[in-house]
């Protein structure tokens, strides 16, 4: 594995605008189930009836019991050394943005400052009515009050800005995106089996460019047979001696 590590610390070395993909492998590290694997939420609540937005319409209280037991899952997780890894590659001036599946905060929290979500975040909250922005604490607050929580302007229904199921993704973020694999000279995958679309299409943008392409992963994925380096492990054990190579 130490010529793994080499090898990807030399493309990191070599590079200056280097772009990160993450997925919930990244997150099941700090302690959030993938939602799909065994154990995960979908096992629970059946996606088409707390997480779809036309069900959300009709029947909101269904999605907020799951997001609260969500919601508690993502604020006693703390970042992982994948995630502290990757702000300290920004911090020596490496990486340049995150790109991220993920709704977690914990690329920030880590320290990322530039951070694309391609899924939305559950740190803010829009009225589906007048488009009022709310924090995640107000939210709390309502929902200690109510079930469903509503706008306190206009009695509008309160929604959580993430892209629930059949609801596109933010077109505006995914252009983003696109534009900064263009732009980068490596692309780093952490934790994706590069197979939700349609934020899958976008690591496939280095066999555009010639990027080269490190995949850090617990399982194989399709875009293996592309990367310069491919490491089939915990992300959390495998950057750490990825930056330990880095700095010999």
């Amino acid at each position: 594995m130490q010529n793994l590590y080499d090898k990807a610390a030399e493309l990191i070395k070599s590079k200056s605008y280097i772009v990160a993909f993450t997925g919930a492998g990244i997150s099941v590290e700090s302690g959030i189930p993938d939602f799909r694997s065994a154990g995960g939420l979908w096992e629970r609540y059946n996606p088409n009836e707390y997480a779809e937005y036309s069900a959300f319409l009709k029947t909101p209280e269904k999605f907020w019991t799951m997001h609260s037991e969500l919601s508690d899952l993502v604020l006693s997780a703390k970042p992982n050394p994948a995630h502290l890894a990757l702000a300290e590659l920004e911090e020596i001036g490496k990486l340049q943005t995150v790109i991220t599946q993920n709704i977690d905060n914990l690329h920030q929290r880590a320290g990322n400052s530039r951070v694309l979500e391609l899924h939305g975040s559950g740190e803010t909250a829009s009225c589906l009515s007048c488009q009022k922005q709310f924090d995640r604490t107000l939210v709390e607050e309502f929902i200690e009050i109510t079930t469903v929580p509503r706008c306190p302007t206009c009695d509008g229904l309160i929604k959580p800005n993430v892209v629930l199921f059949s609801e596109p993704l933010p077109a505006n973020v995914f252009e983003e995106a696109r534009r900064e694999l263009l732009r980068a000279d490596l692309v780093i995958v952490v934790g994706s089996s590069i197979s939700v679309f349609p934020a899958a299409a976008l690591p496939y943008v280095v066999n555009q460019t010639g990027a080269p392409l490190i995949i850090v992963n617990d399982e194989p994925t399709p875009l293996d047979t592309s990367a310069e380096v491919v490491i089939h492990g915990k992300a959390g054990e495998v950057f750490p001696q990825i930056l330990n190579a880095l700095n010999e």
